[in-house]
């Protein structure tokens, strides 16, 4: 069954940038995936007066940003489309105009609809990062702002034997079958029934004809997110996959540490699910 990825492009306050557009379209062709580019185009509601119109002229301003981002939706989605035309990736587009504060909101809701979410990690893209985690029902994979090729051949599990990192191997599946390697990581001082676990699924892949292995790591206090990923990139994987834990309360999110850490610094992509 062919795949459909939803790679959201931002442009207000801050757009995303070439290197997510780059990674998505090599991802696509390597998945025989369609790729559907959303801009997301920012609106903003006059709610000048004649008092604030005598301090600055936040009607002009209003007009600017909206202009900006009308300016970067239509430079980042002709991009997408050049370069999806050039790799012969089928390449759809899509526009959301909306007002900037639900722009998070929108994006999960639209999400919902495709089965793999990419997105940047930037500050400025956070709050849509949680958003589509927590709320789009659908995994995604996380890019730092570099260059990355399309080609998942070495995929690597955080495994910690919990719910949110069964549910992230379940959607990892697609790469895990196409896989050379698939390396278990389970940081053993953390988590007592994440080592016995571990083996379990390694068993399980195994069965599956996926050629996997348990690495096990400590994390000696250091935080879990941080060792996963050193761990990653020391046994050269090209994604890395785990579960993203957290809850919401009166809509503010309380991260588990391992998410907070991928969230905050990021060096290889990463398979978030929850």
């Amino acid at each position: 069954m062919k795949r459909h990825i939803f790679l959201p492009l931002l442009t207000y306050p801050d757009a995303t940038s070439e290197f997510i557009i780059s990674n998505a379209v090599a991802l696509a062709h390597h998945m025989q995936a369609t790729l559907t580019v959303c801009a997301v185009e920012i609106t903003i509601p006059n709610v000048s007066n004649a008092l604030s119109s005598l301090i600055i002229d936040a009607a002009k301003m209003a007009r600017d940003a909206q202009a900006l981002s009308r300016k970067r939706a239509s430079a980042l989605t002709r991009l997408a489309v050049d370069e999806a035309k050039a790799a012969s990736v089928d390449a759809r587009t899509r526009q959301i105009k909306i007002e900037e504060p639900f722009v998070v909101e929108a994006l999960a809701q639209a999400a919902r609809a495709y089965d793999l979410v990419l997105l940047e990690s930037t500050g400025i893209s956070r709050p849509v990062v949680e958003a589509v985690l927590f709320g789009s029902g659908r995994p995604l994979i996380l890019y730092p702002s570099a260059p990355f090729g399309g080609r998942m051949d070495h995929v690597a599990i955080a495994w910690d034997g919990g719910r949110a990192a069964a549910r992230a191997a379940h959607d990892a599946s697609i790469f895990l079958e196409k896989a050379s390697k698939v390396c278990v990581l389970s940081v053993i001082d953390e988590k007592p029934m994440a080592d016995e676990t571990a083996d379990d699924l390694v068993e399980n892949l195994l069965k599956s004809g996926v050629p996997a292995e348990t690495t096990r790591v400590r994390a000696h206090g250091e935080p879990v997110g941080e060792v996963l990923q050193s761990k990653a990139f020391e046994v050269r994987a090209d994604l890395l996959v785990m579960g993203g834990f957290g809850h919401s309360r009166l809509r503010e999110f309380v991260l588990g540490g391992a998410t907070l850490s991928i969230l905050t610094s990021i060096t290889l992509p990463v398979l978030l699910s929850h």
